[in-house]
């Protein structure tokens, strides 16, 4: 998978989904409880309000019922703290009448009266003795019957009386199939539980902490239907502490007011906190004096880490007094929450909120934090603080921050009286947010532009705005229509239309539309001479001419990459040493491939350009499977995926980066399942590229269980999706030689050798001799349809002992011990399977690793050569013959028949009675 044909960023909301609420980034700990309980028998679950307790409790319910054990569960509240014995009416009320019968006449008595179910006689109290041993004995008769998990949430609120009864059981049911499951409310994931004593003695202590920023996003997506980015995402993500109940707060109320276009074009503007939430903190807050609010209000603005004077950290002793901030390790103040900064921030006078943003600005000596608070502590125009904060973002993008750039540009464009500059800073800060992966704050600059005094201000802002829509968004056309009206004739800016929508041609498969439009808009570029637009147009023709002329496109990324030399780095010139790093790995040149892209990753990861380390961390995931470096492949495939689901639209690309992955460094299930995921994305976006490589991964999937027919199914609708975009560089994507293994094993010996010959065709037009050893591995699985050891011996003459692409020659090897296990040479096949096996290791590609060591066990374990009897079954069946007939033609039973089918199942490595048929000797 080396295409380099890329998509635009941006955000976008989908429908929630109203039915099932699965948890959301819990998948680990998830595990990791369900293997404590396993080990233990039983759990204490800790952590702050909100942060998902229940909801663990809630699966492991859910699949308690799913497995058959038995669930009895208890939610104690506040209010009924102090009603003795309700947690026992909530775990055993329903089941009693079940149990009382099996108990003992004084226990069952006790536990009636304990869960009312009996009144006690008058005068007479229950021994509180008699309560534990009925409540031990009945979880005794319970567990008999199968196993029990105990769920326990939220026992802060646990009555004493049920608290000692559970207490005394747990401690004498480690010999029984009973699992205590228990949450307690601490104040932070560091604190101590004090609940652990209803849980068995070696029961552990597990933390609930924070989603992270990947998560909360998934969670507002899965949840609300709400898919934020950017900055928006990172300040809910940090205002909500990773909490689940407080981010669902915070989106629904962005979801509700529609704050979140206001909070993108202002990242400084606090959040809008709902009632719910705003009433977990108001009340501390309201009790505090003047002066320790106005000092809460410097601490809120401030950036974390900054060294407040004596004046402020004094007066913030009540605070720290009434819990609304606690000291660091390191002795500074810290908000107990950072929603409470939040609430700070929106409830402050904005004299005082200006008059902190002055005093901050005194205290730092960063030059770009001095300007910024400087900045947010005046709200009229002031051109030379807006000079000075051109000045500072040009500092944050030699720092490789263009996010800050971005920031600081829009606070000098509010601060430029004058309309036209002001324009031009804003354009920048729109352009510098995408390239930082902040499509909400590039949105909501871009579009302050569209009635810009500046024509060309206009046609580029509306120009970014149709790529940050996505190629497929309705509202893209009429952005692109407005632009071509407002360049005037101006050679670049007309240009510049032109090559949007050549990129829109081109993603949608048009190619001769596309080509036309980016030859029109080189002709109107040379007229312009301006480097930089030639740059972009020779990086996006490029990569098209590779797939007819590669020895031209090859000449048209050279230039590209000399015209970008000393010039700021831009996509277009990423885009050209991504190409050049494609070209050296379709040619084979993988030396050359490497330096170009692990030079290019430093060169971007320093520039800090989120959108385009995306490309590039997929190219580079593309390179280090070539080069079976299938460990580095995992580790950039995971980066690219988790990078890509965050700044992305559409959820295909990220995840047929994953499932790339897994099949380098995880597992056959985990890909599949993201490539399934993949396909129903890229078909609802009509995605042809991404749709092509998620049927070709997920046909090597195939491949791997073994399934040829589905794996042929998939490559070939791969090989047509890239024919329909005229994709037919045979290096582009390694699908030929797999695909044609995959109809040959499906007994599809006609439309193999049509797939070989003609990838042998396009191979040699195009000079790609470093596909032909996967074109030898195919041919030779087509030629053991008729002489298996004539194949098996012409493939392992051609193999050689190195190739460029370590895991085309591994795969070879594992093809020809497929060969001589159908020739019957076991120690031959043992051989080249150990081989294949050894290469696997080396480039420590897991999947393949684990599937050549399972097939070494399978060899091991093959039995003798067919008997005499067997060879009859075998040639009978391959003249059509049922299992009775055989039966009647060699007076033997059906039961005989089918025992001696399984064993030439084995023996042959097949998997049914159609592809022993198609077996021969």
């Amino acid at each position: 998978m080396t295409g380099i044909h890329t998509g635009p960023v941006g955000s976008a909301t989908t429908p929630a989904d109203p039915t099932g609420l699965p948890l959301v980034d819990r998948a680990n700990l998830l595990a990791e409880i369900r293997a404590a309980l396993t080990a233990t028998g039983g759990v204490l679950l800790h952590g702050p309000a909100g942060i998902g307790k229940t909801a663990l409790l809630d699966a492991l319910a859910q699949h308690a019922d799913t497995t058959g054990e038995s669930v009895l569960r208890s939610s104690p509240t506040a209010a009924e703290a102090d009603l003795p014995h309700l947690a026992l009416i909530d775990l055993l009320g329903e089941a009693l009448p079940g149990l009382a019968e099996d108990l003992p006449d004084h226990l069952r008595q006790a536990l009636e009266r304990a869960l009312l179910h009996r009144a006690p006689a008058p005068g007479t109290p229950t021994d509180p003795l008699a309560v534990r041993v009925a409540v031990l004995e009945a979880l005794r008769r319970l567990a008999q019957r199968g196993p029990v998990l105990v769920l326990l949430d939220d026992t802060q609120w646990l009555d004493e009386a049920s608290r000692q009864v559970i207490a005394f059981a747990a401690r004498r049911l480690t010999d029984r199939p009973v699992r205590f499951a228990v949450t307690e409310r601490t104040e932070h994931t560091d604190a101590e539980p004090a609940m652990g004593r209803l849980c068995p003695p070696a029961a552990r202590e597990i933390p609930v902490g924070p989603l992270g920023e990947r998560g909360t996003g998934a969670l507002l997506r899965e949840r609300l239907g709400l898919r934020l980015s950017g900055l928006t995402l990172t300040r809910v993500h940090r205002v909500s502490g990773g909490n689940p109940y407080y981010a669902l707060e915070l989106g629904r109320s962005l979801a509700a007011g529609g704050s979140e276009a206001a909070l993108a074009a202002d990242p400084a503007r606090p959040l809008d906190v709902p009632h719910r939430l705003r009433a977990l903190v108001s009340a501390r807050i309201g009790e505090l004096p003047d002066s320790a609010r106005q000092s809460l209000t410097v601490l809120a603005a401030a950036r974390p880490g900054t060294d407040l004077p004596a004046a402020v950290t004094e007066a913030l002793a009540a605070a720290r007094r009434h819990g609304v901030i606690r000291q660091t390790p390191s002795g500074t103040p810290q908000f107990s929450h950072p929603l409470v900064a939040e609430v700070l921030l929106a409830d402050a006078d904005p004299d005082d909120l200006h008059a902190a943003h002055r005093l901050l600005s005194t205290l730092t000596a960063d030059p770009v934090e001095q300007v910024r608070h400087q900045a947010l502590a005046t709200d009229r125009p002031d051109p030379r603080l807006a000079s000075r904060l051109a000045r500072a973002a040009d500092a944050a993008l030699t720092r490789g921050a263009p996010g800050t750039a971005a920031e600081l540009l829009r606070l000098a464009a509010d601060h430029t009286p004058e309309p036209d500059a002001a324009g031009r800073r804003l354009l920048a800060a729109a352009r510098n947010a995408a390239a930082a992966g902040l499509p909400d704050l590039a949105r909501s600059c871009a579009e302050r532009l569209t009635t810009a005094p500046a024509a060309d201000i206009r046609v580029h802002a509306r120009l970014l705005l149709a790529r940050l829509l996505g190629p497929d968004h309705p509202g893209a056309e009429p952005l692109l229509a407005a632009a071509a009206e407002d360049t005037g004739g101006h050679p670049a800016l007309t240009a510049a239309v032109h090559q949007e929508r050549a990129v829109r041609a081109l993603h949608h498969g048009d190619r001769a539309t596309g080509m036309a439009e980016l030859e029109t808009a080189e002709k109107h570029a040379d007229h312009a001479d301006d480097p930089d637009l030639l740059v972009e147009l020779l990086a996006q023709r490029a990569p098209i001419t590779l797939l007819t002329d590669p020895a031209r496109g090859l000449a048209q990324l050279e230039r590209g990459a000399r015209l970008a030399a000393g010039r700021p780095l831009t996509a277009a010139a990423v885009f050209c040493h991504q190409g050049l790093a494609i070209a050296a790995l379709r040619t084979g040149d993988l030396p050359r491939a490497l330096d170009e892209v692990e030079t290019l990753r430093d060169r971007v990861e320093a520039a800090g350009r989120t959108e385009d380390l995306a490309n590039v961390l997929y190219i580079a995931a593309s390179v280090y499977e070539r080069a079976g470096r299938c460990a580095d492949a995992f580790a950039a495939g995971r980066a690219a995926h988790d990078l890509r689901e965050r700044i992305e639209p559409s959820p295909g690309p990220a995840r047929v980066l994953g499932g790339a992955a897994e099949l380098n460094g995880g597992t056959a299930e985990r890909a599949a399942r993201l490539l399934d995921s993949a396909i129903r994305a890229a078909e609802d976006d009509h995605d042809h590229e991404w749709l092509a490589y998620a049927h070709g991964l997920r046909g090597r999937v195939e491949l791997l269980r073994g399934h040829h027919p589905a794996a042929a199914d998939h490559l070939t609708r791969c090989l047509a999706q890239l024919r329909r975009m005229e994709f037919h560089d045979p290096a582009l994507f390694l699908v030929d030689a797999d695909l044609a293994e995959a109809l040959t094993l499906s007994g599809r010996h006609e439309e193999a050798a049509a797939v070989l010959a003609d990838a042998r065709e396009r191979a040699g037009r195009l000079g790609r001799d470093v596909v032909l050893l996967g074109l030898h591995r195919a041919e030779a699985h087509l030629a053991a349809a008729t002489d298996p050891r004539r194949a098996a011996d012409t493939l392992r003459a051609l193999l050689p002992d190195t190739h460029p692409y370590p895991l085309e020659l591994a795969r070879a090897h594992l093809a020809l011990a497929h060969l001589e296990r159908r020739s019957r040479r076991r120690a031959a096949a043992r051989t080249a399977l150990q081989e294949a096996h050894a290469r696997y290791t080396a480039a420590a590609c897991l999947p393949w690793q684990q599937h050549t060591a399972t097939a070494l066990a399978a060899l091991d374990a093959l039995e003798a050569d067919p008997t005499p009897t067997q060879q009859q079954i075998l040639a009978l069946i391959r003249n059509g013959a049922t299992n009775r007939e055989i039966g009647a033609a060699l007076h033997l039973s059906v039961k005989a028949v089918e025992a001696n089918l399984t064993r030439l199942y084995r023996q042959y490595g097949v998997r049914g009675r159609a592809e022993l048929a198609r077996h021969r000797d």
